[in-house]
């Protein structure tokens, strides 16, 4: 059996990797617009961006100005239309995403839906002065506790992509369905939807995104995420969720973002006293789309 001192340990450096990872200079408190774009659009200009926008054919067209500044995509200044293609860039890029930037900030895109299904393309921008410090954003966590690191089991399915209600009124995101957790609590048998994150080494990370009785008044109010941990070579046995690495979603530190609810199963009916404790700087969320 893994010792205490030991899962404590590991614990606390995920904690600082954690951290480090939202507050850093293009990391999530560092957005400042988020924009949208709609199949055929074509050129759009918005405020923070150079050039023209468009959308042909579900791929983000980008067109640079006749002179003055331009995008920097993929280390270079382009001088004809040219694909942005979706991703979280974040510098390291993701999926097929390459990096671009405009002066000091950061511009990704992204795919999204509407209520009605129809396809939306985002545009958002990313500040390394705008970042919040760990200070600033008043960010604190329980401390570690074995006891809530809980057995439990995970039962896989075939991967179903739900598009579901987000923070963003009017739009939705996939989240890909990949099975359901088993576990006990206080003698009561609970089962949440695990939704799978692919990762850019081409593996699915588990990901339980729960609410529990203290979301609002202690922690961040649209619920925290737990990444679970694939026991073996597969990706099909699950032999522990461990709250104390409950995190709060991005949208509890901006506005510019689309975080969806959780599945209606995966609200607790008990206190999860573990993870991380919503900022003291609260959002005050104001939509960036409009239908």
């Amino acid at each position: 059996m893994t010792t205490n001192e030991h899962l404590e340990g590991q614990w606390r450096e995920w904690r600082y990797a954690h951290v480090a990872e939202m507050f850093r200079p293009y990391g999530w408190t560092a957005l400042v617009a988020q924009y949208w774009l709609h199949e055929g659009d074509s050129g759009r200009s918005f405020e923070m961006l150079p050039g023209t926008w468009g959308v042909e054919g579900g791929r983000v067209m980008f067109t640079p100005p006749s002179d003055g500044a331009n995008l920097s995509v993929n280390g270079e200044y382009p001088q004809s239309p040219v694909e942005i293609i979706p991703g979280r860039n974040m510098t390291y890029g993701h999926g097929a995403s390459q990096p671009v930037y405009f002066g000091e900030n950061e511009v990704e895109t992204l795919v999204r839906s509407t209520d009605n299904g129809e396809e939306i393309y985002g545009l958002r921008v990313r500040d390394p002065k705008q970042a919040s410090s760990l200070v600033e954003a008043g960010i604190t966590e329980y401390p570690y506790d074995p006891a809530w690191r809980i057995p439990a089991r995970f039962v896989p399915t075939e991967r179903i992509d739900v598009e579901a209600v987000t923070v963003e009124t009017g739009v939705r995101e996939v989240t890909p369905h990949i099975g359901t957790l088993e576990f006990e609590y206080d003698g009561k048998a609970y089962s949440v939807v695990v939704l799978g994150k692919d990762t850019d080494a081409g593996k699915t990370q588990a990901v339980a995104h729960v609410r529990d009785r203290t979301s609002g008044p202690i922690t961040y109010g649209a619920g925290r995420v737990i990444e679970l941990d694939f026991v073996g070579e597969g990706e099909d046995r699950i032999d522990f969720i461990d709250f104390n690495y409950a995190a709060a979603l991005p949208c509890a530190f901006t506005n510019f973002v689309t975080c969806p609810f959780p599945p209606a199963q995966n609200n607790l009916d008990f206190e999860v006293a573990a993870g991380e404790k919503k900022p003291v700087v609260e959002i005050a969320r104001t939509l960036t789309f409009s239908a």
